[in-house]
């Protein structure tokens, strides 16, 4: 099992450290070059080095280990070392695909480190660039983005649409100022199943659902036969989608896998010349300054594959004036109205593990770690609440008209 270490604890910092220079040892006799840092590296540098360790062990013996560090979503793999004693035993690979839920992960190796170049490029890395680190001595430098992080939700239907709550009905309070009303004609991007596709045909709009997944959108044809809705499966960057023919366009939780540059335009395009956008995403917790029972339970399972820059970082949805100069980057959108809605939501312990087994970088955690994880999610509920778990959830809103066309 991967397990997070903490160099603070003195023999677990000198077992990394015997460990490491072991495994350079290897590499710099397989490379033909000594003067790999790491290989010389005290103690006391190991420990000081701002990284966050991630580590195997064989009985109580660590025989790999991973140090990466983060800024929000990405994710860069400082070093891999694996004792050569434990080599080609797969521990590498199981370190490196616990990252790989992160948007975007790089990492290097020596040029002539076949064995580590043949890995990264098996996990679907790139080769970035060359560099030379000394005289005649190459480094790769690799990149990886997660593509299939905006598709994952895909591989699950029944599950997603099973465990992710609904909206709050003051959300479409909020929005019958700004289009929703009966006979509305609306364009929904990246409706998945159609958890927000059903109430906007309940209230009587009249729904373009955008779609890209295959398997979700077979599902949400299924749900909305008969209604007043049509389904096309395609990303919102490449919909073809009538001109100045809808009184709203809306994005429920799914505007973040959308390219802006893109897709603001297609939406100002498709929107009639009074239309609104509302974009909005539930957040499956509160704000900061409102206390989440799970927090603490939940970090030390979290910290197993998320750097500590993704764990701290402010959630997406609440990143207000990031998300204002973002709509309003394209010239085509003002912002008009933000809020957010907060409600309670109660879980047991089989429906808190299947809304974890809902998240993105949850399902494409390697197995057994994702199991793992959601096994334990559903011990915290039954192990320190009783078996039911009662959170603040936000939903944060964002409206916005459509400029004037010149």
């Amino acid at each position: 099992m991967i397990e997070r270490l903490d160099l603070s604890d003195a023999a677990t910092a000198r077992e990394v450290l015997d460990l490491q220079r072991a495994a350079y040892r290897a590499e710099a006799d397989l490379i033909g070059f000594d003067g790999i840092p790491p290989l010389h590296e005290t103690l006391d540098e190991l420990v000081a080095a701002p990284l966050q360790w991630m580590g195997m062990r064989d009985g109580h013996r660590i025989v790999a280990a991973m140090a990466v560090r983060g800024t929000e979503r990405s994710c860069d793999i400082d070093r891999l070392v694996v004792h050569p004693d434990a080599a080609r035993r797969g521990h590498g690979r199981r370190l490196v695909q616990s990252v790989l839920p992160h948007e975007w992960v790089t990492v290097s190796t020596a040029s002539l480190n076949t064995p580590a170049r043949a890995l990264y490029a098996s996990l679907g890395f790139r080769v970035m660039a060359e560099r030379e680190v000394a005289d005649g001595v190459l480094v790769t430098e690799y990149e990886r983005w997660n593509t299939h992080l905006a598709t994952s939700f895909d591989a699950d239907v029944a599950n997603y649409e099973a465990a992710r709550p609904g909206y709050p009905d003051t959300l479409w309070t909020a929005l019958a100022p700004f289009g929703l009303r009966a006979g509305a004609d609306v364009l929904e991007s990246g409706a998945g199943s159609g958890q927000a596709t059903l109430p906007l045909l309940d209230r009587g709009a009249v729904v373009t659902a955008v779609e890209p997944g295959p398997n979700m959108a077979a599902r949400l044809r299924d749900r909305v036969a008969g209604r007043a809705c049509t389904v096309v499966e395609s990303t919102l960057e490449s919909a073809l989608l009538p001109d100045a023919s809808f009184d709203l366009a809306v994005a429920a939780t799914s505007f973040h896998w959308v390219d802006s540059s893109a897709g603001l335009p297609v939406l100002a395009t498709a929107l009639r010349p009074d239309g609104h956008l509302a974009l909005w995403w539930n957040v499956h917790r509160g704000p900061h300054d409102v206390t989440d029972p799970l927090a603490e339970h939940l970090a030390p399972i979290t910290r197993r594959f998320q750097t500590d820059e993704r764990q701290q970082s402010t959630t997406y949805a609440f990143q207000t004036d990031v998300r204002v100069a973002e709509i309003e980057s394209t010239g085509h959108f003002e912002v008009v109205h933000h809020e957010r809605i907060e409600w309670p939501w109660t879980h047991d312990a089989a429906s808190l593990r299947a809304l974890f087994a809902s998240f993105s970088d949850w399902i494409t955690l390697p197995e057994p770690d994702r199991t793992r994880a959601l096994d334990d999610i559903a011990a915290i509920v039954d192990d320190h609440f009783d078996g039911s778990i009662t959170r603040t959830y936000s939903t944060a809103l964002f409206v916005s008209r459509l400029r004037p066309r010149a």
